[in-house]
């Protein structure tokens, strides 16, 4: 922003120039002001949000990933970047983890899989509150579903992780 507000200072000349295309030099003049007067409220803008989002007190980011590669690489790419500009996130919400029972055989082998991550997600992020929410049987809407789903949010639940 700081570098845009620079730019007028730059290209005056310029603007004198190209300002016989726009009618007289107040019109001119008065349209640049308004150009300018709104990258200066934009930026005021910018920078009341970067405090609010980097303000621990007022904001956190819970991370959501599924137990997959893509997800995983996914979040930390997330949590590395709201890092870098200092916001805070200390959350993490492990979704559509499998539970196994021992009668279906995809769902053990897919736990299994998801057992690989589940111990990366823990070991990576030690330091985060983590929660797991199972893999639910059908798409989650409406309120008596959310009511179930929120629950879970809420339920500590040990990680299924297999060996």
């Amino acid at each position: 922003m700081d570098q845009l507000m620079g730019l007028r200072a730059k290209f005056s000349t310029l603007f004198s120039s190209v300002q016989s295309l726009f009618g007289s030099e107040e019109q001119f003049s008065s349209m640049v002001d308004r150009i300018f007067g709104g990258i200066e409220r934009m930026k005021q803008v910018a920078q009341k949000v970067n405090e609010r989002m980097t303000n621990p007190d007022e904001t956190n980011f819970v991370a959501v990933c599924i137990p997959e590669f893509l997800s995983m690489y996914e979040t930390e790419r997330l949590i590395q970047h709201l890092a870098k500009m200092n916001i805070e996130i200390a959350n993490i919400v492990i979704n559509q983890v499998l539970f196994p029972s021992d009668e279906c055989r995809l769902c053990k082998a897919r736990s299994k899989m998801q057992s690989k991550y589940l111990r990366q997600i823990v070991e990576l992020y030690e330091d985060f509150h983590i929660v797991v929410v199972p893999l639910e049987e059908e798409e989650v809407r409406g309120i008596e579903l959310l009511q179930r789903f929120s629950k879970n949010l809420l339920t500590k639940k040990p990680l299924p992780v297999k060996q």
